[in-house]
């Protein structure tokens, strides 16, 4: 079985003065329909039914909006800390497969399956028509990822991740494990999930699938969320 997490527990502070009230998977790509009710429809729609979302900011509004259609974790330490603490926060439950989200990241269908129906421990959606400069670069070499981050170069990036991957459930416990030896440590505070990605990379292939032509947006800013709603999400939506 494969189980579904998303990660909503951010301020998504770069949305402000937009994100100040209302969380930013709540804002509407369309009438009535918000951006995590549309991940959770896509999702269903790729026969997954065991969804967990981690809320932090603003919790109390997304569970309203959501009520009992998915299980909740708070994480409570969501302004100290980046994503891979609020990953880590929820060991206990990833016992399965998994596909980690991004709260924020807009993709059809066909593109989310195509990383659902991986067998690969490690199965990261990576973007390699351009290279962006708001989003994770990653490096790829023997048919693996050997960094990931932004402080990878621009100049030679192989590739984005746009914030969805999946996980075996042996890659995830491995994931779980890497985090767990950085979680104590400062310097580690503000590092995303995938930071220990790039330690297991040196003993494990940190597989991928391209996204190709496929339409994604990842909303950072407000002029992604206004290219969301009129551009992407109308051809990606069924």
């Amino acid at each position: 079985m494969v189980k579904a997490v998303i990660l909503a527990a951010g301020r998504s502070s770069r949305l402000y003065p937009v994100t100040l009230e209302i969380p930013k998977c709540l804002l509407e790509i369309e009438k009535g329909k918000t951006i995590i009710e549309y991940q959770i429809e896509t999702l269903r729609k790729c026969g997954i039914d065991d969804i967990t979302v981690v809320t932090g900011y603003l919790k109390e509004k997304i569970k309203e909006k959501l009520g009992d259609s998915v299980k909740y974790k708070d994480f409570e330490d969501y302004a100290k800390y980046n994503n891979m603490h609020t990953l880590y926060s929820i060991k206990d439950k990833l016992d399965d497969d998994v596909v980690i989200l991004f709260a924020d990241v807009l993709l059809g269908k066909n593109l989310l399956e195509k990383c659902v129906k991986s067998d690969k421990d490690f199965c990261l959606l990576i973007h390699n028509k351009e290279i962006l400069t708001d989003t994770m670069r990653v490096i790829i070499k023997d048919g693996g990822i050997v960094d990931i981050g932004s402080h990878v170069p621009v100049e030679t990036a192989d590739g984005n991740f746009i914030g969805i991957g999946k996980y075996s459930k042996e890659g995830i416990r491995k994931l779980i494990e890497e985090a767990g030896k950085m979680i104590d440590d400062s310097e580690h505070d503000n590092d995303y999930y995938t930071i220990p990605l790039i330690n297991l990379s040196k003993e494990n292939k940190i597989g991928f699938e391209f996204v190709g032509d496929d339409k994604w947006i990842e909303i950072d800013f407000l002029k992604d969320y206004h290219r969301a709603k009129d551009e992407v999400y109308p051809l990606i939506k069924d």
